[in-house]
């Protein structure tokens, strides 16, 4: 007997030992992995891992291990797919007196809310994570969480407190001189005040962050501030801060972003063609909000030169990108608020449920209380009714709750359902709206075309019989600026309308002189006298009349083919 309890002693020794062995090993590894964190996460992450006999850890250990795990799989940007292991941290350190634990495992948690699209739950966590860090002189914890707090918010639409937690963390990383989370504060504070139309604070904050930015935050926020000064009619300093943001692009899409901006500044001011220069370059994105935005100007623009036909055509270009767009929106509108409506819902029936027990619990102590002053025989058939009472009420209960819970489905269904037939009502009302205020502008541009087509005749005619005429055939010597640019005049709104335009369409890099021969070719002027006028050689003008054809057509051919090519335009 004496020897097995001898054996007992010595294996209960043996074991103890081993597990304070492994405790001893577990505790360096997570201090050299807390201390690779900030500079070397990966490294932190793979010391975790190595980690393998979690149960035997202490809980204060194994809390450790689950807040520097969630730490660095954050760092390593990684995304959470649970908050299991994180809620062992905040569980155990809630209980304890270390408020800086507490407040990385608040905060942590919050970033795994964050990730798994439950913003209400993980703003919880943030305010938390804020209330403990308030005590302690942490600015570089503190901007972090003042600044998820404030994007939270932002998602929420709630801009007065999303303004008041950035312009807070802005305070904390200037404090901390981290100057590229300073950037990023800087400039959603003056996102937010874009979105609250007020765009002069919103330049204030833009040009404040911009010296604290660099590479492609540098290249969004300029674009961004080149922006905001368009809209308050400061086009040239938006020009100038577009141009810087060009010379950081290093990308298709990037430089589309900023050609987009360009052309809006460009078309506000009616500089048509650097306007349209931009434009079409925008029109190679992949970027759907980029391609919306460019066909909404490239309709304006068009519509500022009268093309009605091209303004209609980029208009349904338009018009399909903004339903995609719309629909993605919409999505996204009804996940956040889905996610909202579960939040609240969760916790308004957690706070039933509390009532619920409370209120059972006094009512169950008050009969216990009255019940104690009567005989034994009263007391057991009390206790009887009572617990076949609470069987009826808690069946009633339940059928109570599932009929509520059907009637609150169909009435989300219902809801649904409306709001569906309310959305596809306004849009077909929409759609009526503008195909009728696009027949109007149809029937008045060919109400316009009838009435100039009879007077088209005798101008014409007139400029055959014209000074203009005249010094074309014999007087002038040499085509000067001023004698050009009447001819064009003549011949693009009299002669042959868009005639130039047209030509540019089709050799968008034609050269002065080149357009020059087209315009005289077009007049039926003789080849020597063409070269008379433009000072070259009757060689040089049948020679650029043969190259001419080869960059309208992409063929080879004859400058007599070059004549009835552009007699045909």
């Amino acid at each position: 007997m004496a020897n097995r309890l001898k054996l007992i002693l010595n294996l209960l020794l043996l074991f103890c030992l081993v597990a304070c062995s492994r405790n001893t090993n577990i505790s360096p590894l997570l201090k050299e992995a807390e201390g690779y964190m900030n500079e070397r996460p990966d490294s932190a992450l793979l010391l975790l891992d190595s980690i393998t006999h979690r149960e035997d850890m202490s809980k204060e250990q194994n809390a450790l291990w689950c807040l520097l795990y969630t730490q660095a799989q954050d760092k390593n940007r990684i995304e959470h797919t649970a908050d299991s292991l994180i809620q062992i941290a905040v569980n155990y350190y809630e209980k304890t007196d270390r408020e800086d634990r507490k407040m990385l495992a608040y905060y942590y948690c919050g970033n795994v809310f964050y990730d798994l699209n439950d913003a209400l739950q993980a703003q919880d966590y943030y305010l938390k994570a804020y209330k403990v860090g308030k005590n302690l002189d942490e600015p570089y914890w503190l901007g972090r969480l003042c600044a998820n707090l404030g994007t939270l918010y932002i998602y929420q639409e709630l801009y007065q407190p999303a303004l008041d937690f950035q312009k807070e963390a802005a305070g904390y990383f200037l404090q901390d001189e981290d100057t590229v989370s300073l950037s990023m504060a800087l400039r959603n504070i003056a996102r937010i005040y874009v979105c609250e139309n007020q765009l002069n604070s919103a330049i204030t904050y833009y040009s404040k962050a911009l010296p604290y930015t660099s590479g492609s935050h540098a290249l969004y926020i300029s674009n961004e501030l080149a922006d905001a000064y368009g809209r308050v009619g400061e086009y040239g300093k938006g020009v100038f801060y577009a141009r810087q943001a060009s010379a950081l692009t290093q990308t298709t899409d990037d430089s589309c972003l900023v050609s987009l901006t360009l052309g809006d500044l460009f078309l506000k001011q009616g500089i048509i063609d650097s306007a349209y220069h931009y434009l079409s370059f925008c029109r190679r994105s992949t970027n759907v909000y980029t391609l919306k935005d460019t066909y909404h100007s490239l309709s304006q623009l068009e519509k500022y030169r009268g093309n009605l036909q091209t303004c209609l055509f980029f208009l349904e270009q338009y018009e399909t990108l903004r339903d995609s767009v719309e629909k993605q929106t919409y999505k996204e509108s009804l996940s956040r608020l889905q996610n909202m409506y579960d939040y609240q819902h969760v916790e308004k029936e957690k706070e039933s449920y509390r009532q619920e027990a409370d209120r059972k619990t006094n009512y169950l102590y008050r009969f216990l209380g009255i019940t104690f002053f009567f005989l034994l025989l009263v007391v057991c058939i009390v206790f009887y009714l009572f617990k076949e009472k609470k069987k009826k009420e808690e069946q009633l209960n339940q059928s109570l709750r599932l009929q509520e819970q059907k009637y609150r489905d169909s009435q989300q269904y219902l809801a649904e359902r409306n709001a569906t037939i309310a959305e596809l009502s306004r849009k077909a009302e929409v759609a009526d709206d503008l195909k009728m205020q696009l027949d109007m502008m149809l029937e008045v541009v060919n109400k316009k075309i009838a009435g100039d087509t009879s007077g088209s005749i005798g101008c014409t005619q007139t400029f055959f019989t014209s000074d203009i005429y005249e010094g074309i055939c014999k007087e002038w010597k040499k085509l000067d600026c001023e004698q050009w640019l009447e001819i064009v005049k003549w011949i693009d709104h009299v002669l042959y309308p868009n005639f130039t335009y047209k030509i540019k369409m089709v050799y968008p890099s034609i050269s002065e002189v080149e357009l020059q021969v087209c315009c005289l070719t077009k007049l039926d002027i003789p080849v020597s006298r063409i070269a008379v006028l433009l000072s070259m050689t009757s060689q040089a003008v049948s020679l650029n009349r043969k190259r001419l054809y080869k960059k309208l057509t992409q063929q080879e051919g004859t400058a007599k083919d070059f004549d009835k090519c552009i007699s045909s335009l």
